[in-house]
């Protein structure tokens, strides 16, 4: 069934011509990049075929006829080079190629025809980019010719700006160290060099600042193994970026690494951010080499799981002209016989503008599909995302893929982060999904007013859509229930996870934004939920779920968690009061500009969709979805929540049940339900309105099974249980 999905890769094939790089065909389109080397006149020139191999560079090939009449069209698009000459030889002739005049020419073309394009004594470091565009008979094709002349160096950071940025610090004066680590094959291959480092310093009052280069983090107070060089601190700009080259370059070993930093002293508190001096990133980006810190106070070097707010300047024979690195989401989800599509994000490791990519996915080693995607990275570690084909006609089931970036430019790719797997789950058909958003919050914590704005701007626009929930850390209204997921997804305070899989800040809009983009999420399962209170004296809550796959997973291993929310909670003293950090300040945010208006410490707030208790919630409870499971068959589950002990719930009337269907393996969300909390029924007989009754599973007391339809108030069995429909 694949090789009919993807018949259309190989149509190609079929066509009267193609155009080869290197001895690979390249799809329509596809941009090659050359990189400029010394000629036999020591100039500084590209060519698109250096030698009279024509393997060894670009090179149009007839498929169906040994020559044919070719049409053929070259335009100078875009050129920072400044060569002295561009000449053009295709068809037994050369022309001169002057500016951005585009220039034709009429030929017949061999068997494989060579595309001879050159430009000679360059002068300047950048780009030249033209398009050849060849017509033969009613087929017409196009390459892109990317020339560059890049200087091997480049500022580089672990950072991105697809995070928070955070301060910390000890609040004392005294001397800092901060470093950083660098692994062999980075940014590079063998022979890449660390030749300087840049701090971001932020207004403080600092003396005696040394950047150096290691092979080991020095122990407090000694010097680096490699290099130390001082800031002079009248060469010291506040709110930038301060660089410092090293006197040599230093080469990372190969497996092995260096290690960059500076060492500063904070000589006195004045400053606010003299208390929290250093600087750094936390977000998708992070590195597992983070960042090290240790102080006066504490001089033993501690890792923080971050990026520290710094770039490295590089360089070397080491550095790569074409590699991309990819990364994919663990998982993708796909309807059958429905075309879909995955996004992956590249990220440009080489000196070279990326403007084209191959991929090729496999099942196993196998081959499934492949082709070529245009894009635009210019810049050195810049990122773009591309979107690629999955197949979806085989069974409902699970896929083990893989994607890699095989080609760059026309290139082959040069880095060895060249592969992402995922998995791919292919299901019957979709299920409303229900987004969860989980807030890291605190009384204490001055900046939290944000996650208040944006989880009750969220609960305006998407109340009963998606679950809310404000997880308390260090308050009375914290729960120990969820350390486990605290532990896990938790960068500070306000910050947030989104559908237990993407961490973040927290704005305003936050939470708004990302419902507003989740709500139509493909998601494996659905799972609904009823709660009721399961005792007269309201100490427990009965929960049933009804969960349904839409995929075979012999062995899915899945749980629920189940999680407890309180609106209107509220108290009096100190420990109830609200830090506020935007008092007396200002905001254009009209909800913020209120709490602008309100003292540092405020008393009276009402705290909404508060997590007070929680089963399992990191996980799910265990043998709350059974295998194997099955597309299409549902499974009932029943739950006790014991709450006979909970201190912080106030009004019983205000809870909600939240029921997250979970992988018991990953924690991966898979889709969730919410429900309020109906009132006691000693008779065991739920009451349900007709509209949210499952006809598919629903008897008389005669035990007839009743088909799609209306039904008429009375007693019936819903899922094994008696069910009074209202």
């Amino acid at each position: 069934m694949l090789s009919v999905l993807f018949a259309a890769f190989t149509v190609a094939s079929a066509q009267d011509f193609v155009f080869q790089f290197q001895g690979r065909t390249l799809d329509d389109g596809t941009t090659v990049a050359i990189a400029a080397e010394e000629n036999d006149f020591g100039e500084l020139a590209c060519e698109t075929n250096p030698s009279s191999n024509p393997q060894a560079g670009l090179v149009l090939k007839l498929l169906d006829t040994t020559s044919a009449m070719v049409s053929a069209t070259l335009q100078v698009q875009y050129n920072e080079l400044a060569p002295s000459v561009m000449q053009w030889c295709m068809g037994g002739n050369c022309v001169i190629v002057n500016g951005y005049t585009a220039k034709s020419k009429t030929f017949t073309a061999s068997a494989i025809e060579q595309v001879q394009f050159d430009a000679s004594n360059i002068q300047e470091e950048g780009t030249l980019e033209a398009r050849l565009t060849v017509t033969i008979g009613s087929v017409t094709k196009s390459v892109s010719i990317l020339f560059t002349n890049n200087a091997k160096q480049r500022w580089w950071s672990y950072y991105s700006t697809n995070g928070s940025w955070y301060i910390n610090g000890t609040g004392k004066a005294e001397r800092y160290y901060v470093a950083t680590y660098v692994p062999d094959g980075y940014i590079g291959g063998e022979g890449t060099t660390i030749e300087g480092f840049s701090y971001y310093f932020l207004p403080m009052d600092v003396s005696d600042i040394q950047y150096w280069v290691s092979t080991k983090l020095p122990a407090f107070g000694e010097e680096a193994d490699l290099e130390t060089v001082n800031l002079p601190m009248d060469d010291v700009e506040f709110n930038s970026f301060n660089d410092i080259r090293f006197t040599r370059p230093h080469a990372i070993p190969q497996g092995g690494g260096l290690y960059v930093g500076l060492s500063f002293t904070i000589t006195s508190l004045e400053e606010y951010y003299s208390d929290c001096p250093v600087s750094y990133w936390r977000g998708e980006s992070i590195c597992s080499q983070g960042f090290y810190v240790c102080t006066t106070s504490n001089t033993e070097w501690s890792l923080t799981r971050a990026d520290l707010m710094a770039r490295v300047f590089s360089g070397g024979e080491g550095f790569r002209n074409n590699a991309v690195s990819v990364s994919a989401n663990d998982f993708a989800y796909t309807i059958k016989d429905t075309e879909q599509q995955m996004d992956v994000r590249i990220q440009n490791n080489g000196t070279t503008p990326v403007r084209s990519v191959r991929y090729v996915v496999e099942t196993d080693g196998q081959f499934v599909a492949s082709g070529t995607s245009q894009t635009y990275i210019p810049d050195f570690q810049g990122t773009s995302t591309i979107s690629i084909p999955l197949p979806t006609d085989g069974d409902a089931t699970v896929y083990n893929r893989t994607v890699a970036i095989t080609e760059v430019n026309g290139n082959l790719n040069e880095s060895e982060d060249n592969r992402a797997d995922f998995c791919q789950y292919n299901i019957l058909r979709n299920s409303a999904y229900m987004p969860i958003f989980e807030e890291f919050t605190g009384t204490w914590c001055g900046w939290c007013v944000r996650g208040i704005v944006a989880m009750n701007r969220a609960h305006e626009q998407y109340d009963g859509q998606a679950a809310i929930i404000a997880v308390h850390d260090g308050d009375l209204m914290a729960t120990g229930d969820y350390q486990p997921v605290i532990n896990r997804y938790c960068d500070g305070y306000p910050s947030g996870v989104a559908g237990r899989s993407e961490k973040t800040g927290i704005s305003p809009n936050t939470v708004v934004n990302y419902i507003k983009k989740s709500l139509n999420n493909v998601t494996p399962a659905a799972i609904e939920a009823n709660a009721c209170w399961a005792d007269a004296g309201q100490t427990a809550i009965q929960v049933d779920t009804r969960t349904t796959f839409q995929m075979n997973l012999p062995d899915g291993n899945y749980a629920i968690a189940y999680i407890l929310t309180a609106d209107g909670l509220t108290g009096t003293g100190s420990s109830w009061a609200q830090s506020n950090y935007y008092s007396g300040s200002s905001d254009s945010d009209p909800d913020l500009q209120y709490w602008c208006t309100l003292p540092s410490k405020v008393s009276g707030v009402v705290f909404d969709h508060v997590a007070v208790a929680a089963w399992d919630a990191m996980y799910g409870v265990s043998g709350s979805v059974s295998t194997p499971i099955k597309a299409g068959v549902s499974q009932t589950y029943s739950f006790t929540a014991d709450i006979s002990g909970n201190q912080i719930i106030q009004d019983k009337s205000k809870l909600k049940m939240i029921t997250l269907l979970l992988n018991a393996e990953t924690g991966e969300y898979i889709n969730g339900a919410q429900t309020t909390i109906d009132a006691y029924n000693p008779t065991g007989i739920r009451s349900i309105d007709n509209g949210k009754l499952k006809m598919d599973n629903c008897y008389d007391l005669s035990g007839r099974r009743i088909g799609n339809g209306q039904l008429k108030p009375g007693i019936y069995i819903v899922n094994g249980k008696k069910v009074a429909i209202k």
